[in-house]
């Protein structure tokens, strides 16, 4: 039987650690234990993920991605985030409500949505030497010396472009409020099958950002970095590229479970976060 809360917390925040002490008080009330992610790059055993029936983030978007990080199976058990004040997309309820809406998550009174999470893989010379996954995006990006990126893009087998410009992000729709819209990209509305390639800083006025369908997979070339280039996962893990590397992202019909309130319209959390 699964008795067992998954928490991520802010580090060094004292309202986040607050925030904890009082849902470990009412979890022993209820005889629920709470299991912690350790750092920015723990992981969840397989016993305790098998245990957990709830995942709990407090803080923000980053510390709700991290708690995505811990799991092996990305839908293992829905999650929720709580917000701390901060701009956040992902972590939708307040502090105050926190345990009014754990209790409705644990009796099924929330409402839960299926969000696309990506694989990425880096290839170099034939071989795979890198491999993650991501809810929000993959991000190549550059250094402050590196004068430009050019790389080759494909998308379902076919040649799409060659692109100049200070990086490129790939994005689902969960992240398209993130990086990508910073950078000039739409906001993805979450049930869209799709997801999202944004060039940075382009140095062609053709180069656009292009929505996809979600069952293609997107292959990168780097050609030329014309210095030091990264990929980045979700802003937290990077892993350093070279020319001719192969970066490759696609959906594995994988899925996170993420809670929201029933009343809550992607719409009004646009208006609410932006100030539309």
């Amino acid at each position: 039987m699964k008795q067992s809360i998954l928490v991520c917390v802010k580090t060094q925040n004292k309202e986040a650690e607050l925030a904890k002490k009082a849902l470990a008080f009412w979890a022993k009330s209820k005889k629920l234990s709470l299991i912690e992610v350790q750092g920015k790059d723990g992981k969840l055993s397989t016993q305790n993920e098998k245990e957990t029936c709830l995942g709990v983030a407090i803080g923000g978007d980053g510390t709700f991605l991290t708690m995505v990080r811990a799991l092996n199976n990305k839908d293992a058990f829905p999650l929720m985030g709580v917000n701390l004040g901060s701009l956040g997309f992902i972590t939708e309820f307040s502090s105050g409500d926190m345990i009014k809406v754990i209790d409705q998550a644990l009796r099924g009174k929330l409402k839960e949505d299926q969000r696309p999470v990506m694989d990425v893989e880096v290839f170099r010379k034939g071989k795979r030497v890198a491999a993650g996954c991501i809810f929000n995006d993959a991000v190549i990006s550059k250094s402050r010396e590196t004068t430009m990126l050019r790389f080759d893009v494909s998308v379902g087998g076919d040649f799409l472009n060659h692109v100049r410009a200070d990086g490129y992000i790939v994005s689902t729709p969960t992240g398209s409020t993130a990086y990508a819209l910073s950078s000039g990209g739409p906001m993805v509305h979450p049930e869209v099958s799709a997801f999202e390639l944004v060039p940075i800083c382009s140095h062609a006025l053709s180069s656009r950002p292009i929505l996809i369908p979600l069952n293609l997979e997107v292959v990168i070339e780097m050609k030329e970095p014309r210095g030091k280039a990264f990929l980045v996962y979700d802003g937290h893990l990077s892993y350093d590229l070279e020319q001719g590397d192969i970066i490759k992202v696609a959906h594995r019909k994988k899925f996170l479970r993420l809670l929201h309130a029933p009343t809550q319209k992607w719409s009004e959390a646009l208006r609410q976060k932006l100030g539309m």
